[in-house]
């Protein structure tokens, strides 16, 4: 009984240790972030608007309000990037196959429409199609765009890395992946573009936030996208946007479409919303500076 005692008395000094243990883990100020205001972030372009991560739908983005482009990227079979979420074509195409397997050229050859999944019963216009990662550079060479690199390949970071620097873009890209193997291989080879925490990344830091550690965890990239809920549990609360500030991490919150939700966050000091409806959500930070 003594031994347990003792062992639990060792934990609770650790842990106050662990408490009040000095650290200097804030990230620095980046360009990216330099107006430090809240941001409403596209998913996808605005995918519920126009057909999602197209030149269309990014356009449309912009026009309701958009601070940041979020869009996906995938590598063809003859080395171009396209901006796409999945790995196939399926989707949201007349046709089907894996990008990786087709070159650009054949990837033109079908049109882009809504989500068959997640909106079915809207109609898009005529003659969209997959885009290239470069056409979206060169139609909005001033905004800002969050980019999920999404095959567990290096080679499509590789290539990324080349097109943000070439098209001088290093303050107007942050870079993201749920693989936070593919985050730490860009970061080596890419360090002028900063990243955000990947999702093994992104975990600890949570984890260490629940137990009031979060002063302790040393961030590798610059902010993070986190889910406002998962499996049934709210991840996203007062305290670990605190635990976040205080790293001078940015937290961004996806994928939220819900007004009342966005309200809530915007109060929470959450510093991004990813949403497919940024129109939405330029309209209740419409509404909130009205009243405030």
């Amino acid at each position: 009984m003594r031994k347990l005692i003792f062992s639990l008395l060792v934990v609770v000094l650790v842990y106050i240790i662990l408490l009040i243990w000095p650290t200097d883990n804030r990230v620095a100020d980046i360009p990216f972030y330099g107006d430090n205001t809240f941001n409403v972030i596209a998913h996808g372009n605005g995918r519920a608007l126009q057909p999602g991560n197209t030149l269309e739908a990014a356009a449309n983005a912009l026009a309701v309000g958009t601070d940041i482009l979020e869009l996906d990227v995938h590598l063809t079979a003859d080395n171009i990037l396209v901006v796409r979420h999945d790995e196939t074509i399926d989707s949201t195409t007349n046709g089907s196959g894996r990008i990786a397997d087709m070159t650009l050229a054949e990837l033109s050859l079908f049109e882009v429409g809504f989500n068959e999944y997640d909106y079915p019963d809207k109609v898009a216009k005529k003659g969209i199609r997959i885009p290239t990662l470069e056409s979206l550079f060169v139609a909005f060479p001033t905004n800002r765009f969050l980019i999920e690199i999404k095959p567990e390949i290096s080679k499509t970071g590789h290539k990324l890395c080349r097109l943000v620097k070439d098209y001088g873009l290093m303050d107007q890209v942050i870079i993201g992946s749920f693989y936070s193997s593919v985050l730490k291989s860009f970061r080596q080879y890419c360090p002028e573009v900063p990243t955000s925490l990947g999702e093994e990344e992104a975990r600890w830091m949570v984890i260490l936030s629940w137990l009031g550690l979060g002063h302790l965890y040393n961030p590798p990239g610059y902010s993070v996208q986190l889910p406002l809920e998962e499996d049934g549990i709210r991840i996203v609360s007062e305290s670990l946007v605190e635990a976040i500030h205080g790293l001078n991490l940015k937290l961004d919150v996806w994928t939220v479409n819900n007004v009342n939700e966005m309200a809530g966050l915007i109060e929470l000091g959450v510093d991004g919303i990813i949403t497919d409806r940024p129109d939405l959500l330029d309209g209740v930070l419409e509404n909130r500076r009205a009243i405030f």
